[in-house]
This record gives C-alpha cells, structure tokens and sequence, in this order.
C-alpha cells in the first residue's frame, strides 16, 4: 500500500491518499481525504477519481456513490443531503444532475 501527501489532482487538493500507485499518482483502489473534510473511497485511474465509488461528509454520512469519470460525477450515481435524504438519484455528466 502505498501513500501520497499534499497531492493535487484536478480541482482538489488532497491532504492525505492511501492506496495503489502507479507512476507517482492514484491508479487502482484508494482513499482520498481533502482539506474540505471531505472523504472518496473508490477507484482511481491516472491520479483521478474514475470508476466506482463513494463520498463522506466530514461527520461520516455518504455523500455520493457512483460512477466517475476522469475526476467528475459521471455516469449513473445517488447524492444525499447531510440528514441522509436522496438529493439525486439518477445519472450525471461531468458533475451535473440530468
């Protein structure tokens, strides 16, 4: 397992990502905690978020679970309020609801 530190990938700064690694950058499974408290756990190709996988808020509750695309909600994906309630539930094109 390796581990990456202060890693910016796309838009987000990381502050800690623990997984697998392939040229210096996420590629296969890992977790990536932000310096908005955020959390992703999935899968990662190219030093993006990319596949399937999930989101937490900063308390622990889901955020997201879907699919990803070159770093962006892509794909067919559920994102929930901070009480737990489904904001959306249905597919996503580069971070926005269709």
């Amino acid at each position: 397992m390796a581990k990456l530190n202060d890693l910016e990938i796309r838009r987000n700064i990381f502050i800690d990502y623990e997984g697998e690694v392939k040229h210096g950058k996420p590629h296969g499974l890992g977790k990536g905690f932000y310096r908005n408290g955020i959390k992703y756990e999935g899968e990662w190709k190219d030093g993006k978020q990319h596949g399937y996988g999930k989101e937490y808020y900063i308390d622990g509750s889901l955020r997201y679970e879907g699919e990803y695309k070159d770093g962006f909600r892509h794909g067919k994906g559920i994102s929930y309020y901070k009480n737990g309630a489904v904001a959306h539930d249905g597919e996503w094109r580069y971070d926005k609801e269709v």
